[in-house]
């Protein structure tokens, strides 16, 4: 099955403004993978909060429009219409450090747009453009998106779930706390259906043969179910970095704060139930979870 086709993220936008630290990372009690990612530097040795907004910005149609009711390419008529549509969707809180909007939509596109160039699976339901009310939030996940595993020769469904504290291990416990809901409740059923009646693509085949991957609202034997988690947070060594040798003191500070943060994540997964579940954990540091809320809501205005 060949859902490359349907990924709308550019790698290349991504790499503009975020990086990865390549290093495997062991947490022992987790099935799945964590990656830490961060901001990359301007040359004045700025994190990019505000490209990386501006970069999810670039992406509104295709995060929150479906694409079976346009032409591709679109049109500059289309383009701006459709932009415009888009933005209403996005409620666009008055964010501050007393009321933080942790549940925003910021790190909902944010998620989005790493699930598609990261793990290279394209949104499956544009959750945005169901909503009845643009104030209220997306309910469920923060996203379904679909991969194919060439290794394993499986499809691979990827609920989202974005957290975005000023505390990282909040945000660890939030994450926990929302996937045990969301499967308690059996939440993961309705987005599964969603996948087969929202479908958000024309090509009817590849629609098909997704829909004979879901029986009942239950995986069949060639899907498993995955969780795509983004942990944003403030991390408060951006200040006391080195100016000469700014790249190198920040890879060695950050690797010191991530081996301790895997290590709580880990902790924390000891006494998780559900073990069949996998996991692809995003980290990422912000200078303030905040500024970039506020940041990205500039860029929707």
């Amino acid at each position: 099955m060949n859902l490359d086709d349907f990924l709308t993220v550019n790698e290349k936008h991504y790499r503009e403004c975020v990086d990865v630290v390549e290093k495997d990372f062991v947490a022992k009690n987790l099935n799945g993978k964590v990656r830490y990612h961060h901001l990359k530097f301007n040359g004045n040795g700025v994190p990019m909060v505000e490209a990386l907004a501006e970069v999810l910005y670039d992406y509104i149609i295709d995060y929150c429009l479906s694409a079976k009711s346009r032409t591709s390419p679109l049109t500059t008529v289309q383009s701006t219409r459709l932009t415009k549509e888009a933005r209403k969707l996005f409620r666009r809180p008055i964010v501050t450090e007393d009321d933080p909007d942790e549940t925003g939509e910021a790190g909902e596109a944010l998620l989005f747009f790493l699930i598609e160039s990261v793990l290279k699976a394209p949104q499956m339901v544009a959750k945005m453009e169901l909503k009845t009310n643009h104030k209220d939030e997306v309910k469920g996940s923060d996203g379904i998106h679909a991969g194919w595993s060439e290794s394993e020769k499986i499809v691979d469904f990827y609920f989202g779930e974005s957290k975005l504290y000023k505390d990282v291990n909040s945000a660890i416990s939030a994450v926990i706390k929302s996937v045990n809901s969301f499967h308690d409740n059996e939440m993961y059923k309705h987005e599964l259906i969603m996948v087969t009646k929202y479908f958000k693509y024309a090509n009817e085949k590849i629609q098909e043969e997704i829909s004979e991957l879901i029986q009942r609202g239950e995986p069949g034997p060639n899907a498993r179910l995955n969780h795509a988690c983004l942990v944003g947070y403030d991390w408060k060594k951006y200040g006391d970095l080195s100016k000469e040798k700014l790249h190198e003191d920040f890879i060695s500070c950050l690797m010191l704060d991530a081996e301790k943060i895997v290590s709580s994540l880990d902790s924390k997964f000891e006494k998780f139930e559900k073990k069949h579940l996998r996991f692809e954990f995003f980290f990422l540091p912000f200078p303030s979870v905040t500024d970039f809320r506020n940041s990205f809501n500039a860029a929707l205005s």
